[in-house]
């Protein structure tokens, strides 16, 4: 169980086996009951089984049901949620600042929050489900696009617009760092293999000091870790914060032009846009000041296309990094820049339909859980012409 999907099987959630094989202490939880993680309930890690019979779940859980028939489930899962996450069980917890905290099922148990009629709870689970049910197909539909976007680019990026028409030749060279894809042995004929450093100038980034207040809140955009959100858009158009020029002069910071390509290298490795005007950045950014036979939005759209390169160069156990060492050694497929213009345009309506889709997702998410606050608070109350078709269940077990 996760304290973001549920009940989820083991091997669908993590990439390696994680329990033991000695089972004799695991509990087990059946269709209805529920499960909190003993020291992670301050997290939101709780849930009822709503989609097995029942399941194994490891010692660190606690698992309990309802007693009173008078309580629907799902109302008291977003009670159990929102509570947790929101602080009201910290009282309850046992430890403190550097240490994991726990709540005993007995607290947990004496735990009091008011609730509706049977009736009304189950108006209110359907409210609430009817909009989950829109922000699930958001998401099915947010992941169709990226897997329609990767087959597309895929093609797009090996084979080009022409697909399987265009001449061919054996690729040039080996092709060692920076592949599209795995097995390519032939491209275009009008294609070239070349070291991205040829087309392209590679500049880093730098931080002038936190302690010289007359380098800091200056006119100058100032590209950093905080900002790596933003480069999930098709161009960088702001920045957290902002540097002076008597900043950039006593660092090693270089004010880059329009359209320069920035790259996180750092934390949130593999994320690509361009810059929509003149910025700086940190030195977690690997920056591209594109030539004139390279196209800024084609090189976003290979670098986004190359998350399975990415992971393969990163270093380092606990912070992923890409070194600057390896984007000297970077090699892109080079078609005609009219084609690159053609592919990137490709790539960037699938980014765009995708963002729209995110933006409907979030503004799913956050009228859920505003209307879940006003229902089960009853600060807001349904009407009556939702609750009566529940109220011939009323008597059923809940």
């Amino acid at each position: 169980m996760t304290k973001h999907r549920g009940f989820v099987r083991s091997n669908e959630y993590f990439s390696k086996s994680v329990y033991s094989e000695n089972t004799e202490n695991y509990k087990i939880v059946r269709r209805g009951q529920f499960a909190y993680a003993t020291i992670h309930l301050d997290e939101g890690s709780i849930d009822y089984l709503k989609n097995y019979d029942a399941g194994l779940i490891s010692p660190m859980y606690t698992v309990f049901e309802l007693s009173s028939t008078d309580v629907d489930k799902d109302v008291a899962f977003r009670n159990f949620k929102r509570f947790a996450l929101s602080g009201r069980f910290d009282p309850y917890s046992n430890g403190g600042v550097n240490r994991r905290k726990s709540i005993l099922f007995s607290d947990l148990a004496a735990f009091k929050f008011a609730i509706p009629p049977l009736a009304e709870q189950r108006a209110i689970s359907e409210v609430l489900g009817a909009i989950e049910e829109a922000i699930a197909r958001s998401e099915a539909l947010i992941a169709a696009l990226a897997e329609a976007k990767h087959a597309t680019m895929r093609e797009l990026l090996t084979r080009g617009i022409r697909g399987q028409k265009a001449p061919i030749k054996p690729l040039p060279s080996r092709w060692v760092l920076g592949r599209v894809a795995e097995g390519i042995t032939h491209i275009p004929a009008d294609w070239d293999l070349v070291t991205l450093t040829k087309v392209a100038k590679l500049e880093s980034g730098h931080t002038p000091s936190r302690d010289k207040p007359d380098y800091w809140n200056g006119d100058i955009p100032w590209l950093s870790l905080a900002d790596t959100e933003a480069l999930d858009a098709l161009e960088v158009d702001r920045t957290s914060e902002c540097v002076t020029a008597k900043g950039i002069a006593n660092s090693s910071a270089r004010v880059l032009p329009k359209d320069t390509v920035v790259f996180s290298r750092t934390a949130t490795v593999g994320k690509a846009s361009r810059m929509k005007y003149p910025m700086a950045t940190s030195q977690d950014f690997a920056n591209w000041v594109c030539g004139p036979t390279l196209v800024p939005a084609y090189l976003v759209q290979v670098f986004r296309h190359m998350e399975r390169e990415w992971d393969r160069l990163q270093e380092g156990s606990t912070h992923k990094t890409i070194y600057m060492p390896v984007f000297k050694k970077l090699q892109i497929l080079l078609p005609p820049t009219t084609e690159q213009q053609r592919i990137a345009d490709v790539g960037e309506a699938f980014d765009m339909r995708i963002a729209q889709e995110r933006e409907t997702r979030k503004v799913l998410v956050g009228n859920r859980d505003a209307l879940a606050q006003e229902l089960l608070s009853g600060r807001i109350r349904l009407p009556e012409s939702i609750i009566v078709r529940h109220r011939d269940k009323a008597g059923q077990a809940a």
